[in-house]
């Protein structure tokens, strides 16, 4: 009787799904395949040994040559397929479309998955939460270390932030940082280290001459290069005394992020959590639109997103997000405030959900006013 299966071609360094299904850390692309009879994974010769050792244990683990001779993906599924008696992959949305056309023309169907691949992903067993809090350490490390250069950096005259006789720039800035995370075995993906009008721009990476009196967004979000699992943290700094409105802003977004955090627990909606901080927001003033520009400001973003073996993942604490969390996910709690006039806040932490509350993974200072 022939059946359907899930199949995944892809690299465990690029595909989270792959890499959780296999627990290979790999550059090159390989074969996953799960029946009801066994998940096992299909190896070049360049990895198979290796790969025998490191993967799930649970997985059987194929030479290419036991199905074929061609290296061509399409021609070794065609022999999986035989071999196990397959007539329809399962595949995620990112599954290759060449390979896909291929298979299709050999008349081997191909069935996109709409919902998530492996959906067990969102909830984090013991062990991958001891990966994220390690993962987290090394954030917190970085953090401290750039916290650190703002406190030792002079100001000029004209409010320059001058380090080791140079100009402070975001670049500098980030270099530090990704430096730092680099010896602590992880990798730096875009680190954000935005002052000034930039840090009202969410993602703006941030470049030039960082300035006193103005704020300070860094976002650090590494992936260690051993477990491949994420870490994410957010903090804003000012260099002296900060004006009012960046005070207030400040004092209403630790407000929002916290007095969220009251609120995740198991049953909890997403939906409801984001209004908690939004709310807070609106009521200390910081409301949310666009500017005769057409520029955002206010609160524009969601509150938090999942974090695991990928930066971003579910679940989603955003206001169009209605299905209650399940217990053991692991979140951010990160609401911002932004206004092209000043610049930005964003304080970011994350928590794990747990049955009557979460507990919160992140161990790091909340200091603003760096003097």
């Amino acid at each position: 009787m022939q059946k359907k299966a899930k199949l995944l071609v892809a690299s465990g360094e690029k595909s989270a799904d792959m890499l959780y299904a296999s627990g290979l850390f790999t550059p090159d692309d390989f074969v996953y395949f799960e029946t009801q009879e066994e998940k096992a994974i299909v190896l070049s010769a360049l990895e198979y040994d290796r790969g025998k050792e490191s993967c799930h244990r649970y997985l059987n683990c194929y030479r290419v040559s036991d199905f074929c001779k061609s290296s061509s993906f399409s021609a070794l599924i065609e022999s999986i397929s035989k071999n196990k008696n397959i007539s329809a992959w399962l595949v995620p949305s990112d599954f290759p479309l060449l390979i896909a056309d291929e298979l299709r023309d050999k008349k081997i169907d191909i069935i996109p998955c709409r919902e998530l691949f492996f959906p067990e992903r969102e909830f984090k067993n013991a062990g991958e939460l001891a990966k994220v809090h390690e993962a987290m350490r090394a954030t917190e490390k970085a953090m401290l270390h750039a916290k650190n250069i703002i406190i030792a950096s002079d100001v000029d005259r004209d409010g320059n932030l001058i380090f080791n006789g140079e100009f402070l720039t975001s670049e500098m800035l980030r270099s530090e940082i990704d430096m730092t995370l680099l010896k602590l075995q992880a990798n730096a993906l875009n680190t954000i280290a935005a002052s000034g009008l930039q840090s009202a721009q969410p993602h703006n990476c941030g470049s030039g001459i960082i300035k006193a009196h103005t704020p300070i967004v860094i976002d650090i979000f590494p992936r260690m290069q051993s477990s491949g699992y994420f870490g994410d943290m957010t903090r804003t700094y000012v260099k002296h005394e900060a004006p009012e409105i960046v005070k207030k802003a400040f004092n209403s977004v630790i407000s929002a992020r916290d007095e969220a955090k009251k609120f995740i627990r198991k049953t909890a909606v997403p939906s409801e959590i984001f209004a908690v901080a939004d709310n807070i927001l609106k009521k200390s003033g910081f409301d949310t639109g666009r500017d005769s520009q057409g520029r955002n400001y206010g609160f524009f973003h969601s509150l938090g997103h999942g974090v695991g073996l990928e930066i971003h993942e579910a679940p989603r604490l955003s206001p169009s997000a209605f299905v209650p969390l399940r217990g053991g996910e692991i979140v951010t709690v990160e609401p911002g405030v932004y206004y092209p006039e000043w610049g930005g806040i964003r304080m970011e932490d994350i928590v794990y959900v747990e049955e009557n509350s979460c507990s919160v993974i992140t161990q790091m200072d909340d200091d603003f006013e760096l003097e």
